[in-house]
């Protein structure tokens, strides 16, 4: 494959991939003038973002099986059309029902992105390229929550919540075009898998069966909850409670963002001396710091904003140890089960995430206490989880 030809497939493959990180953080922002103009309660705004979560996470359990037996691109190109549909029904949404309702569908169509993108990388490329290939989505990953939290907040002052809906739609037209014209079908008939209801649900109890994956999925799920309830509640707690300006509450979202690359970055240097199951015992330790340092800061309320943002950046900041780890000792015990299992992670963590969102919202008060208290007895029972489930050794696979 031509150097040039590869370098935009891979870009149009990375925009794919982003397209449900930018649907939860471009909006993010605009959840307090949500809440004002089409609720009549405080809390509702949050289920928005809990029913993305779902979709999500029921979308990741069926697109890899689906695209196995149908092929990569006809797939891809039909939830990528889902998500443009429903990002226009958020546009024109009347009430928070419909909202709701419009961003669970539009979350079922991202989910082929993030699960279908990263197939097309395994289909196309060797092992080398493909390693470059992901570590490209992941800077996709990585850039989306840093810039889009601050385009929403800039959108939403200027023209209004729905504008950024509609910008994600035309992100959505975009990726489809692009799609169309540079990425072709990468699985070919013969490599094409019946569908096997029986035999997925099979795989899910075997896996669930084993001690080391389960305690490494939980370990992950309940640190990637603690990141959801800081979605669903931040724009509250920082807008509403601390007067941040809907324009530069991307910028403190941001912040958490570099906690999660630095700690990415030091963990890439010290994974292979340690291990990844004791890399993810250091970050479990750090999240449960960061959200009993959160709780004291709410719960007294001391330290302003300051107070607050500082624990966050340490809980949020830790998934550069949890994520990585917590993935990679979940799927050591079964390399023929790689993608199940990952599908399988994935879901956990979307809803679990979703019903921590719900919880939040339902505990609101207008004030910081009940994402503190939400936060800290999620790391803990992530702690708890990873030191009564996964032992550590000095590597995987000694």
């Amino acid at each position: 494959m031509q150097e040039k030809s590869t370098k935009g497939l891979t870009i149009t493959l990375g925009a794919v991939a982003a397209l449900g990180a930018a649907a939860i953080d471009m909006y993010l922002p605009s959840l307090p003038t949500i809440e004002a103009e089409l609720t009549s309660g405080s809390g509702q705004a949050q289920l928005t973002l809990g029913a993305f979560f779902v979709g999500l996470g029921i979308g990741q359990l069926f697109y890899g099986a689906i695209s196995d037996a149908h092929g990569r691109r006809r797939v891809l190109m039909g939830g990528i059309v889902l998500y443009c549909l429903a990002s226009l029904g958020c546009v024109f949404a009347v009430d928070i029902v419909e909202l709701i309702a419009w961003r669970f569908v539009q979350a079922l169509g991202a989910a082929s992105g993030g699960v279908i993108a990263r197939a097309m990388v395994r289909d196309l490329f060797s092992v080398n390229e493909a390693a470059q290939a992901q570590s490209f989505i992941n800077l996709a990953f990585s850039i989306t929550p840093l810039l889009a939290p601050t385009i929403g907040g800039y959108m939403l002052t200027w023209f209004g919540w729905q504008s950024i809906f509609l910008v994600l739609c035309l992100f959505g037209v975009a990726c489809l075009f692009a799609l169309y014209f540079r990425v072709p079908e990468t699985l070919s008939a013969e490599q094409r898998t019946p569908l096997a209801a029986g035999s997925l649900l099979r795989s899910y109890g075997h896996i669930l069966s084993n001690r080391q994956s389960v305690g490494c999925i939980l370990t992950g799920s309940f640190a990637f909850a603690c990141m959801f309830t800081f979605f669903a509640s931040s724009p509250f707690v920082y807008i509403t409670v601390f007067g941040v300006p809907q324009q530069h509450y991307g910028l403190l979202f941001a912040l958490n963002v570099v906690g999660i690359i630095v700690a990415n970055f030091i963990n890439t240097r010290v994974v292979i001396r340690f291990g990844a199951l004791a890399m993810l015992r250091v970050g479990s330790l750090i999240s449960a710091g960061g959200g009993m340092a959160l709780l004291l800061a709410t719960a007294l309320e001391v330290g302003g904003i300051v107070g607050v943002v500082l624990p966050m950046i340490t809980v949020v900041g830790s998934l550069g140890f949890v994520g990585a780890n917590a993935i990679a000792g979940a799927l050591e015990p079964f390399p023929k089960l790689a993608a199940t299992t990952a599908s399988l992670f994935g879901f956990c963590q979307m809803m679990l995430g979703a019903a921590a969102g719900v919880a939040v919202g339902l505990l609101h008060d207008g004030t910081p206490l009940p994402m503190g208290m939400m936060i800290a007895g999620l790391s803990l029972l992530g702690l708890l989880f990873c030191l009564a489930l996964v032992r550590p050794r000095r590597k995987i696979g000694d």
